[in-house]
């Protein structure tokens, strides 16, 4: 059955039923300071709306459209539970024992998709007032414990944010953004896509980024497009530009590819779970391709021309070889994925390149482009650097395991001309709350990440923001700062001074000035589905289960 012919979803009123008690947890990723506020919604329901369909016409014969809400369920319905392993192995009884919310503050409403509480029949949907629960679970995103089963959470007023600025772009909405979120990140963390063995890697760019890398991978995104759409020169053209990659820019090719095998896998079943949730579990997989590849151009899967943007090229690659790879009919690719090799390397492992003329007009766009960025990035790297410098400013180190919710980046580099690769957050934003409930507000403050420091806070978990010593007053051994980009009150410190006597301060609740653990790895941060427009939006990774 069609998720456009399925009737509508009884749902079953929970009320208090879901509220948060001290059993629960959830990993907060509240975004407190969204870029992206939730919509404000007259009195008719934005999620009981109804929505046309394509190719409804009305009239008192025709079917009544199914609400949004109507709608987006009964695409987790058929893509999550009735078949999702149409869409990738191994797969169905992760997701048939987890749970969405789908949330809207405006509305103070809550629909609690596959109810593991036994009520109604699987997958069954409890409502409940938004209220209820507790206040992470109406972020724009969020993952964690709900009645102790682990549940993902998806904002239907954000989300339906993102779809008009799709069409105020100019841009095909296919799916709902609603959906589309659903399944890449329920992908993530619904089917335990952390047990994989996919190795390290870095999303970050290099600073200054050379330009030749992106133009490589624009063109070997081409030439993967082309052979989709059955054009060009066929899969020899991808291996010459994939060859150059893998022998000009190794290391670069090293850090990425864990991302290219698990964001490019999740935005692959995110697009085949699109598909299918239309067509329904019984079409056949070239229905389900040739509807997939139909909406591949110029559509939230895959972005029209060239940005030559590191972190749109995992997303769009494994999309691409995803596709060709199942019509292919490559047996246990996704096994091996899950193992570390990226889709594009397994589709061109045994393919001879021919040799390919490079593009002038393409390697020129790749170059302005690149120049550009470098331009902007160092606009906020080079002021930062000064400010790590000047005596005038006192560096403090807070723990990323404070960030009290999603945190807000403009992109993440490394400085290539430092010997020790330092990294930085852009125009980094968050909450940070302390064991002692102090909370340490930074807005838009570009920042040095996982770097030695005088304090006891183990590198790899340390971001060091900046304060003009003008704005800061200690007494006591409490620190308050009243600066526009970090603000705090009565935050317990050590003071204390660096190799070059520039003053930081030491949270007591990292441990101070003194006592310095072991050197420990960083923790791990994920960052969500990219979004129309506004601030890539980050959490720190919950801890694997046991």
């Amino acid at each position: 059955m069609s998720s456009s012919t399925r009737t509508a979803r009884v749902v079953i009123v929970a009320g208090a039923a879901l509220a948060a008690c001290p059993g629960d947890s959830a990993h907060l990723i509240a975004d407190t300071d969204s870029p992206i506020p939730g919509i404000v919604i007259d009195a008719t329901s934005e999620a009981d709306t109804p929505v046309p369909e394509e190719g409804t016409t009305g009239g008192a014969a025709a079917e009544a459209p199914l609400t949004r809400i109507e709608r987006i369920i009964a695409a987790l319905d058929t893509a999550m539970y009735e078949c999702p392993e149409r869409s990738w192995p191994d797969v169905a009884t992760n997701y048939r024992e987890r749970q969405v919310l789908l949330a809207s503050v405006a509305e103070d409403r809550g629909w609690l998709w596959n109810d593991q509480s036994g009520a109604g029949g699987a997958p069954a949907v409890k409502e409940t007032p938004l209220s209820a629960l507790s206040a992470e679970w109406g972020a724009y995103f969020n993952v964690g414990m709900l009645d102790g089963v682990k549940t993902l959470g998806i904002s239907l007023d954000d989300t339906q944010k993102n779809n008009e600025g799709i069409l105020a772009n100019g841009g095909a909405l296919w799916p709902d953004y609603a959906i589309a979120l659903a399944f890449h990140e329920g992908f993530h963390f619904l089917s335990d896509q952390d047990d994989w063995n996919d190795g390290e890697g870095s999303r970050s760019a290099a600073y200054p980024e050379p330009w030749e890398p992106r133009y490589l991978r624009a063109q070997l995104k081409r030439a993967l497009l082309a052979e989709v759409q059955g054009e060009g020169q066929g899969l020899a053209a991808a291996a010459y530009w994939h060859s150059r990659l893998q022998s000009e820019y190794a290391a670069e090719m090293k850090a990425i590819r864990s991302y290219d095998c698990t964001e490019g896998s999740a935005e692959y079943v995110s697009l085949m779970m699109s598909a299918i949730a239309e067509l329904g579990c019984e079409a056949s997989d070239e229905e389900v391709l040739k509807l997939a590849i139909s909406h591949v151009p110029g559509s939230q899967f895959l972005s029209a021309g060239s940005f030559f943007d590191a972190g749109l090229e995992p997303y769009e690659l494994g999309v691409l070889a995803g596709l060709l790879l199942r019509r292919e009919k490559v047996a246990g690719w996704e096994l091996a994925v899950e193992n570390g090799k990226a889709p594009a390397d397994q589709l061109l492992a045994q393919v001879a390149p021919a040799a390919q003329a490079d593009d002038p007009a393409v390697q020129a766009a790749a170059q302005m482009a690149v120049a550009a960025r470098n331009e902007a990035v160092g606009a906020q790297i080079e002021p930062m650097l000064a400010r790590m410098q000047d005596p005038a400013y006192t560096r403090i180190a807070v723990s990323f395991e404070w960030i009290a919710g999603s945190f807000g980046v403009a992109g993440f580099y490394y400085l290539a001309q430092d010997p020790a690769l330092s990294q930085v957050m852009l125009r980094f934003s968050a909450a940070l709350a302390t064991p002692s409930q102090v909370s340490i507000s930074v807005h838009d403050q570009t920042v040095l990440a996982g770097v030695a420091t005088p304090c006891a806070l183990a590198d790899g978990y340390v971001i060091a923001v900046t304060v003009p010593t003008a704005a800061l007053s200690l007494a006591g051994g409490k620190a308050t700062a009243n600066d526009p980009q970090v603000a705090f009150a009565d935050l317990a410190v050590e003071p204390t001074m660096d190799m070059n006597n520039l003053p930081w301060l030491c949270p007591v609740d990292a441990g101070g000035a003194n006592g310095a653990p072991a050197p420990q790895p960083g923790p791990g941060l994920h960052v969500l589905r990219k979004t129309e427009s506004g601030p890539t939006r980050v959490l720190v990774r919950p801890a694997k289960e046991p």
